[in-house]
């Protein structure tokens, strides 16, 4: 498996993978562009068509503000992981009320894991868990975040379940109404 950076260079293979790849047309996430913790809550209920979704991806990729990773295996687009400083989650301004670094660098947030149907249930989501953590702890991050659902509800897994990261050594250190906030200290 190979991890490769999303950045205003590789618009065209973020849009590729979540136009394409990343769920069937028909899926109810279909059009999601992982656009979820970019934005305040206010901006992603009131923009759900798809064209909008899209542009407003467009527009964030290009501007560095949307990051993360696109997963290949033997050239094929087969995941997507969404790894970035937690500062640039507006989510936790108004969804998560969690507490905010006050410094870039310090905590880095795995957001999203997303898979393609054929990809899912291989133990996959651990290595990028692994990925994850070495990246993070390289950039000189000091934790490393995840916001699994705080029930296995099918629906909510793609944050990965918070079994594999209590596994990896994470604890739980807050919640909302469906997530849980789980950190690790790196190094």
């Amino acid at each position: 498996m190979e991890f490769f950076p999303i950045t205003p260079s590789a618009l065209a293979d973020f849009l590729n993978f979540f136009d394409r790849a990343a769920f069937e047309p028909d899926d109810e996430w279909a059009g999601c562009y992982c656009l979820e913790g970019s934005c305040d809550r206010h901006f992603e209920i009131s923009f759900t068509d798809r064209e909008t979704r899209r542009e407003i991806a467009s527009q964030l990729v290009s501007e560095g503000k949307l990051g993360g990773y696109i997963l290949r295996e033997n050239g094929r687009d087969v995941g997507w992981v969404k790894l970035v400083d937690k500062l640039d989650l507006e989510a936790f301004r108004d969804w998560y009320h969690g507490e905010m670094p006050k410094n870039r660098g310090e905590v880095a947030s795995l957001y999203c894991i997303d898979l393609i149907p054929q990809y899912r249930g291989r133990g996959i989501a651990r290595e990028i868990l692994d990925f994850a953590m070495r990246t993070s702890k390289a950039k000189g991050f000091k934790y490393l975040e995840a916001y699994p659902a705080a029930d296995l509800n099918e629906k909510r897994n793609y944050r990965g379940h918070s079994g594999m990261y209590k596994a990896a050594g994470f604890k739980v250190i807050g919640s909302s109404e469906d997530f849980l906030i789980m950190r690790k200290k790196l190094g």
